[in-house]
């Protein structure tokens, strides 16, 4: 039976090493073994690292690529990309310097810049962009004011880039591969990036639209993999098999497909299998056969069920587990939930010592200011944000004093004001603590992780929680599942190398609560269920309850 799957797995990889299509299209669920394909795929490429592309769309899978595939490739989320082509081909800046940043925020700055020059409502930048509908006016404002502050954010740099590429398609770069991963999760400005990529060279889009999750994010769309696997303009391939998650989890990921179909959702969805490989988790599948549902008699801040019984599993768990997981780097526990569940749990584990938070804190708006005005004294972006932190009326009187006439932000204000900003700036950055900077030491995963089900993208973990599972909260609308709402549950439950436990509760503060549509689309033998109320953690050694 073993030798029969290894021999169809390597027989679907082996088919797309094989092809000598220019367009591909892999369809693969979780875990089906994306990034090994592409570490395949540029082993048989020509050229040196420079000459391949990987790009995916968040930090999280850019960050677990470069590990992989770094040594072989340039790989980039797909803004990145845009700005380092932006830095280095002055032919794409259209205005900009090649020394211009990225300041996350500035859109925010420029529609308050429309609100005082044009005196109206500001039009929604981002999501016209996101959609390629920006008008000319619109597109001609925003470029201007962008310019003029030598800055792009995230979605414009996008937009920008598209729209050179767009016009003279010459600029595009060659490469001898584009490796293109989580394609699903692009809305329509990024995939047409992509397409640009895809008309000059050979290419290589992977995804899966059951796992698309930032359509009401950011604009994303599972459209958008779906007419690619539709329109024959790629080949399409498939790797069948799950190589992550345990035959439990496997077996109710195809239970809630199958029933989301019977029930009219997912109405489009690309056809795929989706197959346990015993070659790989079959040890982890006899040792955790079943998936974990535990109801809690209540659930608060002060009665924290959750949090306990997380601690408790976690102190039960093995050093040998958190040593595979760090060789990895990648967490042992991953905690997946939405607020106010989320927030009650990793405020508990914090104060077991199970989370820590060693983020470096976040410089505020000022600061940020300081930064750019201590490399250059002159800078509009700089200033700009200081006039906005001073005094709102000061920054709307400079604006409009210096749009359109050559004359640079510092010119319209007060020298005595100038110079108390600098001086402050100056001793800012003299008083600054050097932590964590010009010492960047390589990131290594937490043990354990509590996140959303979007921010469970691209992790992994050998033991997933998925907590606060009710119905009215996941799906919102009882009774009314939407897609999207089918594909968060299906990314949670396949973050799993070995257990999945499924938290609930009957009572949460004063609210009676009941679990969410999806559990019963999932077959009851798949399922362990335990019930914990106060009985449970006496004799416990976890610490008593907070009063």
């Amino acid at each position: 039976m073993a030798n029969g799957v290894e021999q169809e797995l390597s027989a679907a990889v082996a088919r797309v090493l094989a092809s000598q299509s220019r367009k591909k299209l892999v369809v693969a669920g979780p875990g089906a073994g994306k990034t090994a394909l592409f570490q395949k795929l540029l082993d048989e490429a020509d050229g040196d690292s420079s000459r391949r592309l990987v790009l995916t769309f968040i930090n999280n899978l850019k960050s677990d690529l470069d590990r992989s595939l770094g040594d072989a490739a340039e790989v980039f989320t797909l803004h990145g990309y845009c700005q380092h082509l932006l830095h280095r081909y002055a032919r794409l800046r259209n205005g900009l310097t090649a020394d211009f940043v990225c300041y996350p925020g500035l859109v925010s700055l420029i529609k308050k810049d429309w609100q005082w020059l044009q005196e109206s409502d500001a039009p929604k930048f981002v999501e016209m962009m996101r959609d390629l509908d920006c008008s000319a006016e619109h597109d001609a404002f925003y470029t201007t004011r962008a310019n003029y502050y030598n800055a792009v954010d995230f979605d414009d740099s996008v937009h920008r880039t598209y729209q050179q590429l767009a016009a003279d398609p010459s600029f595009v770069p060659a490469y001898e591969l584009v490796l293109i991963d989580e394609f699903q999760d692009f809305n329509r400005m990024e995939a047409s990036v992509i397409d640009l990529l895809a008309e000059r060279n050979r290419i290589v889009i992977a995804g899966d639209d059951d796992q698309a999750l930032y359509s009401q994010l950011r604009g994303a769309s599972w459209d958008h993999i779906r007419a690619h696997y539709e329109a024959g303009h790629y080949e399409i391939f498939q790797l069948p098999f799950c190589m992550r998650c345990p035959e439990v989890i496997v077996g109710a990921v195809n239970d809630v497909i199958v029933n989301a179909l019977k029930d009219r959702k997912l109405q489009g969805r690309i056809d795929k299998p989706y197959r346990y490989y015993e070659p790989v988790k079959g040890d982890d599948s006899r040792r955790y056969p079943k998936i974990e549902l535990v109801e809690m008699s209540v659930q608060r801040a002060n009665a924290n069920y959750f949090g306990r019984y997380i601690e408790e599993c976690i102190q039960s768990m093995s050093e040998q587990d958190f040593e595979l997981a760090a060789e990895k780097n990648e967490p042992a526990v991953l905690v997946i939930g939405s607020n106010p569940y989320r927030r009650q749990v990793e405020e508990h584990l914090t104060e077991a010592g199970l989370v820590t938070t060693d983020k470096k804190a976040e410089l505020s708006n000022r600061e940020r200011a300081f930064e750019i005005l201590v490399q250059n004294g002159k800078s509009n972006l700089g200033w700009r944000i200081i006039l906005a932190e001073e005094d709102e009326n000061i920054a709307r009187d400079a604006v409009r004093a210096t749009a359109g006439n050559g004359l640079q932000l510092f010119e319209a204000i007060t020298e005595r004001l100038r110079a108390a900003v600098l001086n402050e700036a100056q001793e800012w950055m003299a008083n600054r603590s050097p932590e964590n900077e010009n010492e960047a030491k390589a990131a290594s995963a937490p043990k354990v992780k509590v996140t959303s089900f979007e921010g469970a993208k691209g992790l992994s973990a050998q033991y997933v929680f998925l907590i606060g599972l009710h119905s009215g909260e996941m799906p919102r609308n009882a009774g009314d599942v939407q897609d999207i709402e089918i594909c968060r549950f299906l990314v949670g439950m396949t973050r799993t190398k070995k257990k999945c436990s499924m938290l609930v509760t009957t009572r949460f503060g004063d609210k009676f609560k009941r679990r969410l549509e999806f559990l019963s689309w999932i077959s009851a033998e798949r399922f362990e269920e335990k019930r914990v109320n106060a009985a449970h953690w006496q004799g416990s050694t976890i610490p008593a309850l907070r009063p």
